[in-house]
């Protein structure tokens, strides 16, 4: 007996509306035992399906909201919610869990409050941002949110998507199951069939009308020949089209020719904007003094046609949004895409894979985290359209063999018919992904070659006795992933070796980009018997595009942006029964910047908390990001194309600081150390200066802030070094009045390493690995970008405000654990995290940190090795790096922020991302 048959029997038993009592659930099961006798293996698996999928719940979020009235529950007798329960019932089937449906049912009824009231008879126009996380559910939550306001008198709804045909053909395939109702395709034909769909097969009464379709974006030819207009319509219109200049055009120049019919010049129906991936293609990055850029223009253009008009963003990424430019307020607040009235902040369900559990584990396991070392022989990571890979990296066929064990172990589980995706990312041209022949097979039919390998071992030999099977070497291989990866999973290898035919003969490899057509990855069509693939591709895979029911990914691109890095995660997501089988193999870069990035967004959605708490408004927000010194990044590629160097002005409030990045010759590093040395003989002796010896690092007390701005002056660091500038925080301190930040704590935290002599003691120094990366630069490879260990900034502080710190951190685990649905640590198991010292701190802290480097052996990448003679020889001297911890200070701008400059010509050639319009064959730059 499947336990798939089992569970989905359970869930009709179940209450569909509210989430059932773990009670509820064990004694269903047990009422069900005659069906699957006395088979505690799978009564054990019934069970857990069960608890997973009906204890998952999922919270409404907060908003930050500028002079707004409510009007939904006002309203609420009026409105028949036709679109709405049509598409529950639908999620309803689809298994959704209860809690998490309840939970979108009120988040959407909390952000349908915040748009215009479509009842009202004034002109009126509001702009929005929705911010969700990668892969979350963003797409059920603005077809929920389309349903609604179609509910409520929206009679007009426009639905960008990104760049990419294949992610709109696949959003439009989605709104065509949970709002339209029939199969689009067939709707824009004169001879068309009406062929239900997703909620048209619940109720086909009424069907919203579209103007494109699953297989066209929008074409105002179609429209006239079938002498379509808007205000001959009874039911709701939709169109959903890419951020692409012409098509956008032409939607503007239809409305404004055949549906501009009032006095006033304007279309009179209420009209809802929804810009998914609104970091992408949408915001204006030209300087203010400047037209806009043309897809953000065409945007606003259209949002001039309607005389009632809600503009909502959609992102998971709001560093690279509108908050960043202009860089003055006047004009970020005139950016009419600018969300002036709300910013809602949607929580994930608490079964959400995503980057906190992946990157920001504090258990230090990386149990789902493989380093990509061995890639640059086969793909070197910059190369040219036109290379030609003759052989995969080793790791590749690793990930590969990994994949097909999970299949085995999931089939062993009792899934039944799912979906079951791995990812491949490696390259961002078609030529390189597809190949150009038989004598060019690209990495897809290179990985076909190998998987077709593996597939005749399993045919010929999968079925023998284990010791005889194991004689050959490509079952040897998998028998190797298994024990690597997954043999604590709850089955032995004889069980896996004997479920490797049936779970591996089905897998199939495939391209996915322009070439391959936007239909190449259809797991609609193999939906009765689950569709197990390996898709190789770059940009339709790096943003938007669903991988259905992906376990493994191997990703190796180029790119350090926060916005692209953070979309090309389409490991991110939901993974009911499979979370331990997933794995990500990263460049060891990729994952130290993921981790960077990922602690950078939480503390974004802190602070959005805090405000929200506070009652703020979302211009403080927005202005708040861009004082943030992670936007620059974001700011520096907005204008790479026409300055060469650009200043920006940000906050050091409750800022740490670090000299992540070096220069790489010993001249600099010795010059470094020679600063480090005399400031520390200096201070030892200075007057005023008292030395303080607890357990953890030296602290030296009393440090004027003259003297600290001075040794920052005097440390030198990369101009690649964007987030830390000692220069510009020296002039900082050196502008600040009289009483502010007037003594600092110095800490020289201990370590492991060969001991070293500073000042008046020796010490061991700390070790860490350190890369060439890019050419010139030394980069401290802590993980998450960090030199220091995790807690140093608690140096120099009181038993009281080390207490205060640990209990903020605890409050912040029991809302955290809440969000996740899990039980909160307890207080003193709680690793507490340097943003809750530093909340806490009273006194500046400069940290001094003497490091024993040793050369990561990611570098063997480019032919190093672990304590290769490619690093620097500093004779008697050391390598060493500062970190800077601020406290919370005084608003005042004056007081607060720094001056940064920029160097953008350096900043592209070093940080500049692979994915670049015109030089990317996976790039649509037409539609």
């Amino acid at each position: 007996m499947n336990a798939d048959i089992v569970v989905n029997m359970a869930l009709v038993a179940l209450p569909p509306d509210r989430v059932p009592t773990e009670d509820e659930i064990r004694n269903i099961v047990d009422r069900l035992a005659p069906i699957y006798g006395s088979d505690e293996s799978i009564k054990a698996q019934v069970l857990s399906k069960l608890l997973t999928r009906c204890l998952v719940k999922m919270d409404t979020g907060f908003a930050l909201v500028d002079e707004h009235i409510p009007w939904v529950n006002a309203r609420r007798p009026d409105i028949d919610p036709y679109y709405w329960d049509r598409f529950k019932k639908w999620l309803q089937r689809q298994g959704w869990p209860a809690g998490v449906l309840s939970g979108l049912d009120r988040t959407t009824d909390e952000v349908l409050d915040l748009l215009g009231n479509p009842a009202e008879l004034n002109t009126w126009k509001r702009r929005g941002l929705v911010m969700g996380d990668v892969q979350s559910g963003k797409t059920a939550t603005y077809s929920a949110l389309i349903c609604k306001a179609a509910d409520a008198g929206y009679g007009f709804i426009i639905l960008l998507t990104g760049t990419i045909e294949n992610l709109r053909q696949q959003t439009q395939a989605r709104l065509d199951e949970g709002f339209v109702g029939f199969d689009s395709s067939e709707q824009l034909k004169r001879n068309r069939r009406d062929l239900r769909v997703g909620v048209g097969l619940i109720d086909g009464r009424r069907q919203a009308t579209v103007f494109t379709s699953s297989s066209a974006d929008f074409r105002s030819t179609t429209l006239d020949t079938l002498g379509m207009r808007l205000n001959s319509l009874r039911d709701p219109a939709i169109v959903v089209i890419k951020k692409h200049t012409r098509i956008l055009e032409n939607l503007r120049d239809w409305l404004r020719s055949y549906n501009t019919t009032t006095p006033s010049g304007l279309i009179e129906i209420p009209t809802l904007i929804i810009d998914d991936e609104a970091d992408n293609a949408s915001i204006n990055t030209n300087d203010e003094n400047k037209d806009p850029t043309r897809v953000n223009e065409r945007i606003r253009e259209l949002l001039t046609l309607f005389r009632q008009t809600t503009y909502v963003g959609f992102t998971a990424t709001p560093f690279a949004n509108i908050f960043v430019n202009p860089d003055d307020q006047d004009g970020m607040l005139g950016d009419d895409l600018f969300p002036r009235d709300f910013i809602y902040t949607l929580q994930a369900p608490t079964n959400y894979f995503g980057p906190r559990r992946i990157f920001m584990d504090d258990s230090g396991s990386g149990l789902h985290l493989r380093s990509i070392q061995d890639a640059d022989a086969a793909i070197p990571s910059k190369h040219r359209s036109n290379f030609k890979v003759t052989a995969l990296p080793g790791s590749l066929i690793k990930a590969l063999h990994a994949f097909l064990v999970a299949n085995a172990i999931r089939d062993l589980r009792g899934e039944g018919p799912s979906h079951r995706s791995m990812l491949v990312n490696v390259s961002q041209f078609t030529g390189v992904q597809s190949g150009r022949g038989p004598d060019d097979l690209g990495v897809e039919g290179l990985l076909r070659a190998e998987l077709e390998r593996a597939q005749t071992a399993i045919r010929n030999f999968s079925s023998l006795p284990t010791a005889t099977a194991l004689e050959n070497a490509t079952i040897a291989a998998l028998h190797a992933a298994w024990e690597e990866e997954y043999q604590d999973c709850g089955f032995d290898w004889p069980a896996v070796q004997g479920a490797l035919r049936k779970a591996v003969l089905p897998v199939t490899t495939i391209a996915v980009n322009q070439s391959t057509g936007p239909r190449a990855l259809n797991y609609k069509a193999h939906k009765d018997t689950g569709l197990r693939v390996i898709a190789v591709g770059g940009n339709s895979l790096s943003r938007g595009l669903t991988l259905e029911g992906l376990v493994v990914s191997y990703f190796r691109r180029s790119t350090k942006m926060y916005d692209t890095l953070l979309q090309m995660g389409r490991w991110f997501g939901y993974r009911p029964g499979y979370e331990d089988l997933c794995r990500v193999w990263l460049p060891q870069d990729a994952i130290d910047w993921y981790g960077h990035i990922s602690e950078a967004t939480e503390e974004l959605r802190s602070q959005l908390k805090q405000m929200y708490r506070l009652g703020r408004k979302p211009k403080d927000f927005g202005l708040a990001v861009r004082a943030s010194p992670d936007s620059l990044l974001v700011t520096a590629r907005n204008k790479m194309r026409t300055a060469r160097e650009i200043t920006r002005v940000i906050s050091v409030s409750g800022e740490a600081f670090e000299s992540v990045e070096l220069h790489a010759s010993a001249k600099h590093l010795l010059d470094n150390w020679s600063q480090i040395k005399s400031f520390v003989e200096a201070a030892e002796s200075a007057p005023g200066v008292s030395e303080i010896s607890p357990a953890g690092p030296r602290i030296l007390r009393g440090v004027r802030r003259q003297v600290i701005a001075d040794i920052l002056r005097n440390f030198k660091v990369p101009e690649t070094e964007f987030r830390f500038q000692p220069d510009a925080i020296a002039d900082l301190l050196e502008r600040m009045p009289a009483g502010i930040m007037e003594e600092w704590d110095v800490a020289i935290p201990k370590g492991d390493g060969e001991p070293i002599q500073l000042g008046r003691y020796r010490f061991e120094r700390l070790k860490r690995k350190v890369r060439m990366d890019p050419p010139g630069v030394l980069e401290v490879s802590g993980a998450k970008r960090r030199v220091g260990s995790r807690g140093v900034e608690k140096a120099g502080l009181t038993a009281e405000e080390t207490e205060q710190a640990r209990r903020l951190a605890h409050q912040a685990e029991l809302e955290m654990a809440a969000e996740e649905g899990r039980n909160a640590k307890l207080p003193e198991d709680i690793n507490v995290a340097d943003k809750f010292y530093r909340a806490v701190r009273s006194r500046p802290l400069l940290l001094i940190h003497v490091l024993e480097p040793v050369l990561a052996m990611a570098q063997a990448d480019h032919g190093g090795v672990e304590n290769s003679p490619g690093l620097p020889n500093l004779g008697d001297g050391a390598l060493v790096a500062i970190g800077l911890s601020f406290p919370r200070l005084d608003a005042d701008a004056a007081r607060t922020l720094a001056k940064y400059k920029i160097n953008v010509v350096k900043w592209r050639e070093t940080f500049s991302s692979s994915i670049e319009p015109g030089d990317d064959d996976d790039f649509e730059e037409q539609p």
